[in-house]
């Protein structure tokens, strides 16, 4: 128990008499408190707070992991022929057939302890088919009461529910219905949708024109597949001639002593973006600029008219 604070002693030595503090201050016992024994001042439970009667939140404890999803042992099938009644006899005994003469004339050592292992083994097989076939009826039995239950609840709720839509009118309805407006009674059918015929016939028109684009695309694929079908090759004899073609030492294709090639591959490498940018910024005269500008959008001009004689002709060059 902690001491006494120094001005509560002061007014203890005075009786308590004239001491300003003594009507606010906690009285002293001799008793001891069932709480302070056992908490300190320290704790925040020494000063003792009723707590309102409200339950606290139950604890749920994060089971890890996940359950496998149960598996169905009477699933439905599409058609009746293929539906298996696992409860028949004819299921249960192949399912659990008893063991064969050659399995009982092997189960019988001359061994005493190895005799009662057999037996031990034979007991434990014929309780399995045993749990088998009474698990099997129950659970059928289980699927019966379940499937009645929702087919009862099932049709009890489709008759509350065409009692309700021809039940007549409520008494409140019935009597107030004279003085509510036409226009604010709920429409049976659908909302009124004036320009429906309108909006349908457009979506018509553009279903149409997306179907001719897309046959356009195709016949236009097929066409440049015909003219590209040219320069493929399919045998073996176009495959030598391009083959000379390419490694003719005539055709100034690859090195030479006055030539560097026409061929890609001899190029060299592809101007960098610095070669690029300085040779933009080299000062040079008029003509010049405009050979170079000439120069560079030559492919340019060559695209652009080989395209509009594809669109001019209708097909591809």
């Amino acid at each position: 128990m902690p001491p006494p604070r120094p001005h509560l002693l002061r007014c203890v030595g005075s009786k308590l008499h004239g001491c300003p503090q003594s009507q606010s201050a906690r009285s002293f016992s001799t008793t001891a408190s069932p709480h302070l024994p056992s908490i300190g001042p320290e704790s925040p439970q020494f000063i003792h707070v009723p707590r309102p009667p409200q339950p606290d939140a139950p604890y749920h404890p994060h089971i890890k992991g996940i359950l496998p999803t149960p598996r169905q042992i009477f699933p439905k099938t599409r058609s009746k022929k293929e539906t298996t009644d696992k409860t028949s006899p004819s299921y249960l005994d192949a399912t659990t057939p008893p063991p064969s003469a050659r399995t009982l004339l092997a189960a019988k050592p001359a061994d005493p302890s190895t005799r009662r292992l057999v037996e031990w083994r034979a007991k434990v097989a014929d309780h399995r088919r045993r749990n088998l076939r009474e698990s099997l009826g129950e659970l059928k039995r289980r699927k019966d009461r379940t499937d009645k239950r929702y087919a009862a609840r099932s049709a009890a709720k489709q008759e509350e529910r065409a009692q309700l839509l021809s039940a007549p009118a409520p008494a409140d309805e019935k009597y107030t219905s004279p003085s509510v407006l036409q226009s604010s009674l709920p429409k049976r059918g659908g909302l009124p949708d004036p320009d429906r015929e309108a909006r349908v016939e457009q979506k018509r028109r553009n279903y149409a024109n997306a179907l001719a684009m897309k046959q356009t695309a195709r016949r236009n694929a097929l066409h440049t597949l015909y003219m590209n079908a040219r320069d493929f090759i399919v045998t073996e004899e176009q495959l030598t001639e391009a083959v000379e073609k390419v490694f003719d030492p005539q055709s100034r294709q690859f090195d030479s002593e006055d030539s560097k090639g026409l061929n890609v591959w001899n190029l060299g490498y592809p101007d960098t973006v610095k070669e690029m940018l300085e040779r933009a910024s080299q000062e040079a005269d008029m003509r010049g600029k405009a050979l170079e500008q000439y120069a560079g959008n030559a492919g340019v001009m060559e695209e652009r008219m080989r395209r509009l004689s594809e669109e001019l002709t209708g097909g591809k060059m």
